[in-house]
C-alpha cells in the first residue's frame, strides 16, 4: 500500500504534505498478514506525520513572517543653553522626532512652539496647560508634548519593526496595512496633567477618517500633586479590527478640561531608567479576512 506525499517549496524551505492513506477492507475473517499490512500503513503514515511536525518546530516556522508593525513617539533632547522664564526661542542639541508645531516639557513646565530649526524650538510661549514658566539649565532634558488641540490624531515618528504595516511618510499619525486581514491592535498613551482639578480623557480609533465603532475609552487623571509635580496615568487597551490593502488607522486623543496632554519623559537616573515615550502602538496579523 502507497502512501502519497506532495513536497511544497517555498522561498525559504520545503514541507511534505502528508495525504491520509487508503486503507484495505478488513476480511471477514482475522488474517495475520493482513494485520501486519494495515499496522504497516499506519505507522508510516505517522512517521511522515511526525516529520512533517519536526519540519514545522525547528526550520518553516523560523521563517514564517505575518503582516505587523510596531511604533512610537519618543522625541527627546537637552538644552544646548541655559534659558530664563520669558525666553521664546528654546535652544536644544537636536529637534529630530520633534513635531514643526507642538508642545516641550522642560521640568515642570509646558512650553507651546510655532516653528522649529534644527536647533532651537521658535515662537514660543511660556507655562502653558496649567505649568508655570521657570528658568532650565543647559543640559537639562526636553521631553515632546502632544496637546488635546480638541480631537487630536496621535502623533508616532519611530518605528520599531516593520512587515507589511507601516507609518504614512507624509502623516505619521496615519497606520498604513499592506495586507488585508483581522489585526490585534494594542497601544499605551503616557498622559499628565498640571491642572489641579481631575480630568477625563477619551480615546479612540478611527479607520479611513471614519471613527471605528466601539473602540472608544474613558480614562480619569486625578489632580495635580503640587505646582511642580503633576498628576501621571498610562492608558492602554486593544481592539481587533479588520481591514483591506491600503486601509490605514489613527488613534485618537481628547482632554475634556483641554489640559492634560500626552508626554515623553526622558531617561531618569533615580531610579535610572530609559525614555518613556507618549505613544507605543502595535499592529499584529491575526487572521485572513
Amino acid at each position: 500500500m502507497t502512501i502519497y506525499t506532495q513536497v511544497i517549496t517555498t522561498e525559504d524551505s520545503s514541507l511534505t504534505r502528508v495525504s491520509a492513506p487508503t486503507l484495505p477492507f478488513a476480511p471477514v475473517q482475522y488474517d495475520r498478514a493482513y494485520q501486519d499490512t494495515f499496522n504497516n500503513i499506519l505507522r508510516q503514515y505517522f512517521n511522515q506525520v511526525d516529520a512533517l511536525i519536526s519540519q514545522l518546530r525547528v526550520g518553516y516556522l523560523n521563517t514564517l513572517a505575518l503582516p505587523q508593525g510596531a511604533f512610537f513617539q519618543d522625541g527627546v533632547t537637552t538644552l544646548s543653553a541655559g534659558v530664563n522664564n520669558a525666553v521664546t526661542t528654546i535652544p536644544v542639541v537636536s529637534t529630530t522626532d520633534f513635531q514643526n508645531t507642538g508642545a516641550i516639557l522642560i521640568g515642570s513646565e509646558i512650553i507651546t512652539y510655532t516653528g522649529k530649526t534644527a536647533t532651537s524650538f521658535t515662537g514660543c510661549t511660556r507655562g502653558q496647560y496649567s505649568s508655570s514658566a521657570a528658568s532650565h539649565l543647559s543640559g537639562v532634558y526636553v521631553g515632546e508634548v502632544q496637546p488635546p488641540t480638541g480631537a487630536v490624531a496621535l502623533f508616532m515618528s519611530n518605528t520599531s519593526s516593520s512587515n507589511g504595516v507601516a507609518l504614512d511618510p507624509a502623516d505619521k499619525s496615519k497606520v498604513v496595512f499592506d495586507t488585508a486581514g483581522y489585526y490585534n491592535i494594542q497601544f499605551s498613551v503616557q498622559l499628565l496633567s498640571f491642572d489641579n482639578a481631575v480630568d477625563n480623557v477619551t480615546l479612540w480609533f478611527s479607520k479611513n477618517g471614519t471613527n471605528i465603532d466601539y473602540s472608544a475609552g474613558i480614562g480619569t487623571i486625578p489632580a495635580r500633586i503640587s505646582a511642580t509635580k503633576p498628576a501621571t496615568a498610562i492608558i492602554s487597551w486593544n481592539i481587533i479590527i479588520p481591514v483591506n490593502a491600503n486601509d490605514y488607522i489613527q488613534l485618537y486623543f481628547a482632554s475634556d478640561s483641554g489640559k492634560t496632554v500626552a508626554v515623553t519623559y526622558p531617561p531618569g537616573t533615580s531610579p535610572a531608567h530609559p525614555t518613556s515615550p507618549s505613544v507605543i502602538l502595535t499592529a499584529t496579523f491575526t487572521s485572513a479576512l
